[in-house]
């Protein structure tokens, strides 16, 4: 886990950003909007430098040509892509010169100079924005001014006669292109609010991305953990109710019980009661343990289900299509028990020996879930029920001294195979009729199946 903590860190970090930058950009629009009405004036501003630059530039100097001459101060002012037209007046507000009038701009001869103001608004309408501005005189000083020049003005005199005393601007009226402001700001606009929702889209699908990753972490996390709780349930569940539950888990019917061909097993450790007050608890359950898990091996090797366990005993099934062949296999675990009790006490040193009584028949039994319903819910246990069990468990009961007691049923199935004495019938806890009985009399020489 501790791999995917940076990652995951680095994604965060990227979201983080992007949801800042997105926030910036959608408040930056907005701001844009809320201001779309001031937002000539702000362009105005940003331009009224170079306008006054372009249109006061020389004009001291152009006073001295004579009137005309602002013509060419007036073609150099529209040569601006924001300047659709320019005029020049006297300090009165009379028009000296201007350029052509665009269309839907109201042109007087003569302007009230109270109504002029420096970089004031004189008039608007939908595409031209009439602004005034003062026109300073001396933007270079007369000694400049006749060092720089005298030359050009003598030439000139001696092309177009002497300069007649032209009236000096006083004001500039300028005709700024309104709709290329529009245009600027529409652009402006669309490029914000464009690059805000793509990285608010970025944003977004890196949370999603982010959400798929944890989604699938959690969804890994849950399928380790089912994993987990399976290998776990997997020591409490029988390996037959486990094999129906993994082909068609969705079918709990398939847990029902039906009637099946099996042998019952049951083994039963001798005198633990005494052993129990001989030895401690720890001692105990770590030697029951023990001897357990020899015969979880044996019964495994057979093709034996251990279907429960209770304290000292323990309940195992044994299922084949053969009829024959699960009783066989039924003899012979028990037979590999015993001999394998033997082989293990005798080598205890402790005096600690252990004797298991077996009880095995076969025939029809009811398997599968015995369901039972609380107000807490339903439990479930899967299991072999029915005559065949309750034979095998008073079988395991009656012997003693480590005997494997078997049924009439399972004997006549695998008589021949194994040494066996007959006992007769003998009393078992309610039961009116055991049957005859038999033990398998020998460990020696048994058959390799």
């Amino acid at each position: 886990m501790k791999k995917k903590s940076r990652p995951r860190l680095y994604l965060w970090l990227v979201i983080l950003a992007s949801v800042i930058l997105a926030v910036t950009l959608t408040i930056t629009s907005l701001k844009i909007i809320r201001g779309g009405k001031n937002f000539t004036k702000v362009i105005l501003e940003e331009n009224k430098i170079f306008v006054v630059n372009t249109v006061r530039f020389g004009h001291g100097v152009m006073a001295h040509m004579g009137s005309e001459t602002y013509d060419s101060l007036i073609d150099l002012a529209l040569n601006s892509k924001f300047i659709l037209f320019l005029a020049i007046l006297d300090e009165e507000g009379q028009v000296i010169a201007q350029s052509d009038p665009p269309g839907g701009l109201r042109l007087l001869k003569t302007y009230d100079v109270r109504m002029l103001k420096d970089g004031g608004m004189l008039e608007k309408t939908k595409n031209i924005h009439l602004i005034s501005y003062k026109a300073k005189q001396e933007l270079v000083s007369t000694e400049e001014h006749t060092r720089h020049h005298a030359t050009f003005m003598t030439s000139k005199s001696a092309m177009m006669g002497k300069p007649k005393d032209a009236p000096k601007p006083g004001w500039f009226l300028v005709g700024m292109d309104a709709s290329s402001f529009t245009r600027h700001y529409r652009d402006m606009l669309i490029q914000t609010l464009g690059t805000g929702a793509v990285f608010l889209l970025l944003g977004i699908l890196i949370i999603v991305f982010l959400g798929i990753i944890q989604r699938y972490e959690l969804a890994h996390l849950s399928i380790e953990k089912l994993q987990k709780i399976k290998r776990i349930l997997a020591y409490f569940v029988p390996r037959t109710a486990k094999s129906i539950i993994e082909k068609e888990p969705e079918k709990k019917g398939l847990l029902d019980k039906y009637i099946q061909e099996a042998s019952i097993l049951f083994l039963d450790i001798e005198g633990f009661t005494l052993l129990q007050e001989k030895y401690s608890q720890e001692r105990i359950n770590r030697t029951i343990e023990f001897y357990f898990s020899i015969f979880l091996n044996l019964i495994q090797k057979y093709g034996g289900d251990v279907n429960e366990t209770a304290g000292d005993g323990m309940m195992v099934i044994f299922l084949d299509s053969d009829p024959v062949a699960h009783a066989l296999n039924a003899v012979q675990t028990a037979l590999e028990i015993q001999e394998k009790c033997l082989k293990v006490s005798a080598n205890n040193d402790d005096g600690f020996d252990i004797k298991v009584n077996i009880g095995i028949h076969s025939g029809k039994v009811y398997l599968g879930s015995t369901k039972m319903r609380g107000s807490e819910g339903e439990r479930w246990t899967f299991t072999a029920s029915g005559s065949v069990t309750i034979m095998a468990a008073r079988l395991a009961q009656y012997a003693s001294d480590g005997q494997v007691l078997i049924g009439e049923e399972t004997a006549r199935r695998v008589e021949g195979r194994f040494p066996m004495n007959r006992l007769g019938k003998v009393p078992l806890k309610n039961i009116k009729d055991s049957g005859e009985i038999y033990e398998i009399s020998s460990t020696k020489n048994l058959p390799n199946n």
